[in-house]
């Protein structure tokens, strides 16, 4: 896909503008982190990494239930939030099945599958696994943004568990679930002969 193309999907999916951005910040991310792969003789398609990336939070605003002005850089328009509640009754608040949808709608085959396995559990499901080493780096990247700042996985991390769960204590899923983040990181580093 151009980014021309992704940016009409943007439109037509009303993806906010802060979306948008962390979106290009994690595309910055994993490019850099292909790139250096690549460098280093492994093979990794480094186009469809930057289209992932930019793709992987298309229909993200379907989770959004308390909409308040200051989350937003942009103030969403009334199709915007009749568009967002018509997608979270179709879809509940499963953004990434959502993003799939559009993707095979459009018939970008392999982007529809591999959106799947950006999924928080990817890393230890069998339902979504995260297959292609595109799909492991956009997936890391994504744990290295914080809405659109560059940050330690740890922090990334703990951020992303404050937001969604609360205060509640970390279950032994999710603390499986770092654990093998952890590792995937280790692995990029591994193959980038760096650490990013």
């Amino acid at each position: 896909m151009t980014i021309s193309e992704i940016q009409k999907l943007y439109r037509k999916c009303h993806t906010p503008a802060h979306v948008q951005q962390h979106m290009k910040v994690v595309a910055e991310v994993a490019v850099l982190i292909a790139q250096k792969i690549k460098k280093n003789g492994h093979m990794i398609d480094v186009s469809r990494v930057r289209q992932l990336s930019l793709l992987h939070d298309l229909m993200k605003a379907i989770v959004f239930t308390n909409i308040k002005p200051s989350s937003f850089t942009k103030q969403p328009t009334k199709a915007d939030l009749e568009f967002w509640k018509k997608m979270r009754e179709v879809y509940k608040r499963h953004d990434v099945e959502a993003t799939s949808s559009v993707l095979k709608k459009h018939k970008q085959t392999w982007f529809s599958r591999a959106v799947l396995s950006q999924q928080f559990d990817a890393i230890t499901s069998k339902k979504h696994p995260l297959v292609s080493l595109e799909e492991r780096v956009v997936y890391y990247a994504d744990k290295r943004v914080a809405h659109s700042t560059i940050v330690s996985l740890k922090e990334r991390l703990d951020e992303g568990y404050k937001r969604y769960s609360g205060k509640k204590p970390k279950s032994k899923s999710v603390k499986n679930i770092e654990l093998a983040i952890h590792m995937l990181e280790e692995e990029i580093f591994s193959m980038t002969g760096e650490k990013i």
